[in-house]
């Protein structure tokens, strides 16, 4: 399916429509698209109608390679624009990374928009000045890596000590994934969405009043501090700590991120 949106051609697709469940929206990660999710999409559809979606910048959603149209604000319009028009009566929703960011910044812009919302391995922005100019700084220093040799950027992403505890086949899928995209819109994305120039929107977690689920990997320490922080800035939350997993929780042990999202939605789909 493809929605249009402030100039961006958004491509999704609606994975199953059982009246009896309710949805379930999945946001990738950088240089991801919704293909990440295939593997477990047959098992979600027992407890929920997932929805995948190709984030502005990624996959088959066609993007022009326009920072300004990657801003927060920007992002979290045309998600509205789209989720307003699909009109779905029940809906959750999941964000990975990048995607994690986005729905920090959707669910503080409109708190109502889902009646719940986990997050993996994410953050809700960067509060000092200092740590914003640095990664404005870096992701500037990656943008000019993918415009100026992108197979040597993958090579390197790939080989991040974030991504060393993903399986061999995850990691061969998801390479597929980075290597069918845009270099020029992923730059794009990173000038305009990077974690250093998105709004910090911690502050106004206490004010979403709908369940948030916070997970992370067990040796991705960095975001388990970060999650375990951010879980104490809200007003109902859950936090919990995955073993034997990296950053990439649904790949590395996914029948237990099955069952994060089986129990989180079907708690509070009543």
């Amino acid at each position: 399916m493809k929605l249009y949106a402030d100039g961006v051609s958004y491509h999704l697709t609606i994975h199953q429509a059982d009246s009896s469940l309710p949805h379930l929206i999945l946001f990738h990660g950088f240089m991801g698209s919704g293909e990440v999710f295939d593997p477990l999409i047959d098992k979600l559809k027992s407890f929920c109608n997932p929805i995948t979606i190709d984030l502005a910048g990624h996959g088959k959603t066609e993007t022009p390679a326009d920072k300004e149209i990657f801003h927060a604000d920007r992002q979290v319009s045309q998600i509205k624009s789209i989720l307003d028009r699909l009109s779905f009566d029940r809906l959750f929703a999941f964000g990975y990374s990048m995607g994690g960011r986005l729905l920090f910044q959707l669910i503080t812009t409109y708190p109502n928009l889902f009646d719940g919302a986990i997050f993996e391995s994410t953050h809700c922005g960067l509060s000092s000045e200092n740590e914003r100019n640095q990664r404005i700084t870096v992701d500037e220093l990656r943008a000019e890596s993918i415009l100026n040799n992108f197979e040597r950027f993958i090579n390197e992403w790939v080989n991040l000590p974030l991504f060393k505890h993903t399986p061999d086949d995850a990691k061969k899928a998801y390479r597929s994934i980075m290597e069918s995209q845009k270099p020029e819109c992923l730059a794009a994305s990173l000038r305009g969405f990077g974690a250093g120039t998105m709004p910090h929107v911690c502050d106004k977690l206490q004010d979403v009043q709908h369940p948030l689920y916070l997970i992370a990997g067990e040796y991705d320490t960095k975001y388990v501090d970060r999650m375990d922080s951010i879980s104490k800035r809200c007003n109902d939350s859950t936090f919990q700590i995955v073993e034997k997993a990296g950053h990439r929780v649904h790949t590395d042990q996914p029948d237990i991120w099955i069952q994060i999202l089986k129990t989180f939605i079907t708690e509070h789909y009543v």
